[in-house]
């Protein structure tokens, strides 16, 4: 099968569509705020309520990243029939509601519940953001959308914490000029209340984004080509290669970020005894450039790759970035300053979140409408799994090599290294049949949203 060789025009973007990206993005630095707020608020929560370190872990771990990972996916066989619209706006609802209720919570099981509810809430973000960009972008222009929404993801993590500090810091200042009812809480609850409020704007604007008029057509209730048809398992037998490939070689290349940059701050701690918040701060920095450029530059290559190849050129310049990053988290081992580390965690985020930010479009390239939701859900409990998975066996090799603190930047090595070279090398066998996935899809696509009669 010979790659394609047509160069994908340039449709002319409406505001609604950006109107429903800025919305999906409000949302994400939402949810993202509540994570944050809660990480910063540990300690007067953890005094409050008589909480130990292993209870504030489990609510943290398995409260909210574990019930993330097992409910996406019900969220998106759901999505997969329902107005997508609807459905985050619920889940908006649920995680406003769980998150005001945290506030109110008397002990650590009412709290360990109303953070799985904030979880469920959440877990549309992965799904149903990604099923519903589509809906919102012709295909020429999604990867700039998605590496938009990428970006700001990766962004609104420190847009969350210095709004939750900030938020924190008001109401300490105005504690005693209060309502009555609200003077009477801890600082910690009131700040969970207010944190929720923002999400009661969010739902009508949520209900009023505007799709394409082909997404409205292929709305969950018209007539499933027989791909779809056939159902989602016999879907992903049919294109087993293409789907696991694609899935799995994204998720180890994101392992490898989570292995990198769950430890690389306890990395520089450990070898050259700089304090904590200065590695945060310097780190946050590093994080935000490189990550910008890095999505900057991928688009700009997979756009002239894709002169070429259109289908080929997000996963092409996706393997190259995982082993540009491979060769620049090398480079670790023999920094002997800080600076040297951050120079290189700079390059190594450029590389390897560019070509993960190109993931989404792959990802919505190989999924048909119907059942998009789903497989992004089963794209990200790939994602969520394997990045759980990859910090822990860091530290089981730290501890086995002993207490030297380059024994640490060796086990981080250990494990990100064979990430990167399996993601590349999964992501290049899944080229084999990527292109005739693809085409599967346009062609169900294209019977699905086609007008009945």
């Amino acid at each position: 099968m010979q790659p394609s060789t047509s160069t994908p025009s340039s449709p002319r973007i409406p505001l609604g569509a950006w109107y429903g990206l800025t919305t999906l993005i409000l949302a994400s630095i939402c949810g993202n705020s509540v994570l944050q707020v809660m990480a910063l608020l540990t300690e007067p929560l953890k005094q409050e309520l008589s909480l130990s370190d292993t209870e504030i872990g489990a609510l943290r771990g398995l409260g909210a990243t574990l019930v993330v990972a097992l409910a996406s996916y019900p969220i998106g066989w759901l999505a997969d029939r329902v107005d997508r619209r609807r459905i985050f706006a619920v889940c908006i609802f649920i995680w406003c509601v769980a998150t005001a209720a945290s506030g109110l919570a008397r002990n650590y099981e009412m709290l360990f519940v109303f953070a799985m509810g904030i979880s469920v809430g959440e877990a549309v973000l992965g799904p149903v953001t990604y099923s519903l960009i589509p809906d919102l972008f012709p295909p020429a222009r999604r990867m700039l959308a998605n590496s938009i929404f990428f970006v700001s993801q990766l962004l609104g993590y420190a847009v969350g914490l210095a709004l939750g500090g900030l938020l924190i810091g008001a109401v300490e200042r105005s504690h005693a000029a209060l309502p009555e009812a609200l003077a009477s809480l801890s600082t910690w609850r009131i700040v969970f209340i207010l944190v929720a409020l923002p999400g009661i704007v969010l739902i009508p604007m949520m209900l009023a984004i505007p799709l394409r008029e082909a997404a409205r057509e292929g709305a969950p209730g018209g007539t499933a080509p027989t791909a779809v048809r056939d159902g989602l398992l016999e879907y992903c037998r049919a294109n087993a290669r293409t789907l696991l490939s694609m899935f799995a070689g994204f998720g180890a290349i994101g392992a490898a970020n989570f292995t990198v940059f769950g430890w690389i701050a306890v990395v520089i701690v450990r070898l050259f005894n700089v304090t904590p918040a200065e590695v945060g701060v310097t780190l946050g920095q590093v994080f935000a450039v490189g990550s910008v450029l890095g999505v900057t530059a991928a688009n700009l290559l997979a756009k002239r790759i894709a002169r070429r190849d259109v289908d080929a050129a997000p996963v092409r310049v996706a393997q190259w970035g995982a082993l540009a990053a491979l060769g620049f988290s090398l480079l670790y081992l023999f920094a002997t300053t800080p600076t040297q580390f951050y120079v290189i965690a700079t390059l190594q985020i450029a590389a390897s979140f560019g070509g993960l930010a190109l993931s989404p479009t792959v990802n919505q390239g190989i999924a048909p409408a119907r059942v998009r939701a789903r497989l992004m859900a089963l794209g990200g409990m790939f994602y969520v799994g394997f990045g759980a998975l990859s910090p822990l066996v860091v530290g089981i090799v730290s501890d086995a090599l002993g207490p030297d603190p380059r024994n640490l930047l060796t086990a981080m090595m250990l494990v990100a290294v064979p990430a990167f070279v399996g993601g590349a090398l999964l992501l290049r066998f899944g080229e084999g049949t990527l292109r005739q996935t693809m085409e599967t899809v346009r062609a169900d696509d294209a019977v699905f949203t086609a007008p009945a009669g």
